[in-house]
């Protein structure tokens, strides 16, 4: 294989796989980090001295010194979070002036947007952060977004007021009554003029930057958040994400060309946890288990706090990723937590309408699927088994919360050094 110059990195479950400490690992070896998709929805986690730090839309390659860090044209940013990242950062001594770059395109999670789907989730009952991405996405397909560059332009008074109303409508429809006291134009309107100070510096044209970036040699580190499974067109639709967290999200959500994508890893944990509503085959029923693994992975939404739901380890699933994603290496993650379990064991298999089925595709609905579970005799073996089920190799094992914590193939790392 040749030299990696851009790796795309996505995740081969429910999101949660440990992505964050992966990308600040391999940001080491690269000029760029990108995040192409999703907002703060998402929460990337790296422990570093004992300093523990989540990175909700700030991709967490930024942490490393020669590594510039990209929020490009997909993601979407809540101007409140953003500035608590700002602020995270600059309380642990990162310098990120000249490093960051925010492309002019990405559209803007306003407060009416979170009001919408907490009204939204009450009748779907889908489990979302409550963060307001599916909203803020729902009005940028309706051509209701305002973007990072509107800002800065002489309309955004007019654009604001036009948002205001459309949400007004749209609450209104939820019977809420207090709709009307919810938005201040004035107050609104001065937050982002305040805003768009702040980041003045940092907004470009990304889309052109990657360009010229590749095309002078750099190396390239795309950091998809969430994972396959919540993918908005592949995942398991509604319980999903709003966004493509599959390989073509990438170059939607980045305007690079697909064929600069060298390789691409898939981030798979020892286990599976999900978090919100939806299919979960291998979920494990009895509470009490649940709890002694949930508290051992400290599997709590690194964006809400809320209790992840924990399963087994899924290999029909993370067949159907494969299939999906074009994985070329994986990553494997916290195989430690299952050794202070002591046990653990495999889904190999689904019986479906007294069908043996092995790698499900979209007729399958998961919902119905009787998982056929397989005891793992000794921890190591899970690295074995997901290779040999896969066909793919593991090239990162990574272990503990703490960033230096993790093992790099040498093969591996002599495409991406």
């Amino acid at each position: 294989m040749r030299k990696i110059q851009v790796l795309l990195v996505l995740g081969a479950q429910w999101g949660d796989e440990g992505k964050g400490k992966i990308v600040d690992s391999l940001s080491k070896y690269f000029d760029y980090a990108v995040r192409f998709q999703g907002g703060p929805n998402a929460g990337h986690t790296v422990v570093f001295d004992g300093k523990k730090i989540v990175l909700h839309t700030i991709p967490s390659g930024i942490l490393r010194e020669n590594c510039c860090a990209v929020m490009s044209n997909g993601v979407l940013i809540d101007i409140d979070v953003l500035e608590k990242e700002f602020k995270s950062l600059k309380d642990l001594g990162v310098d990120f002036k000249g490093r960051l770059f925010i492309s002019n395109l990405c559209h803007i999670i306003l407060p009416f947007h979170k009001k919408l789907d907490a009204l939204l989730d009450t009748n779907q009952k889908i489990g979302t952060t409550k963060m307001g991405i599916g909203p803020a996405v729902e009005f940028k397909v309706a051509r209701h977004g305002i973007r990072i560059k509107d800002i800065f332009s002489q309309e955004i008074k007019t654009l604001l007021k036009e948002n205001i109303e459309y949400a007004q409508k749209l609450i209104k429809s939820f019977n809420y009554t207090d709709y009307e006291n919810d938005i201040n134009f004035e107050e609104l309107y001065s937050k982002l003029m305040k805003f768009a100070e702040k980041i003045h510096d940092f907004v470009t044209d990304t889309q052109k930057l990657l360009r010229k970036k590749i095309e002078e040699g750099k190396k390239i580190l795309l950091e998809g958040a969430q994972g396959i499974l919540l993918d908005i067109d592949f995942g398991t639709y509604p319980f999903v994400t709003s966004t493509n967290t599959s390989p073509g999200g990438s170059i939607c959500g980045t305007g690079i060309n697909p064929k600069s994508i060298d390789a691409i890893l898939g981030v798979v944990k020892a286990y599976t946890t999900r978090v919100g509503g939806g299919p979960f085959p291998s979920e494990i029923k009895d509470e009490n288990e649940a709890q002694t693994l949930r508290e051992l992975g400290g599997e709590y939404g690194s964006t809400t706090g809320r209790p992840r739901r924990v399963g087994w380890l899924d290999i029909p699933l993370l067949k159907y990723s494969k299939n999906i994603a074009y994985f070329d290496f994986l990553a494997l993650t916290k195989t430690d937590v299952l050794e202070k379990l002591g046990k653990s064991f495999y889904v190999e298999k689904y019986l479906y309408r007294d069908v043996e089925i092995y790698e499900p595709d979209t007729t399958v609905d998961i919902s119905q699927v009787v998982p056929v579970l397989c005891e793992v005799k000794r921890n190591s073996e899970i690295k074995n088994i997901i290779e040999g089920e896969l066909g793919l190799k593991v090239v990162i094992n990574s272990f503990g919360p703490d960033r230096s914590k993790i093992e790099i193939d040498e093969n591996f790392l002599s495409l991406i050094q």
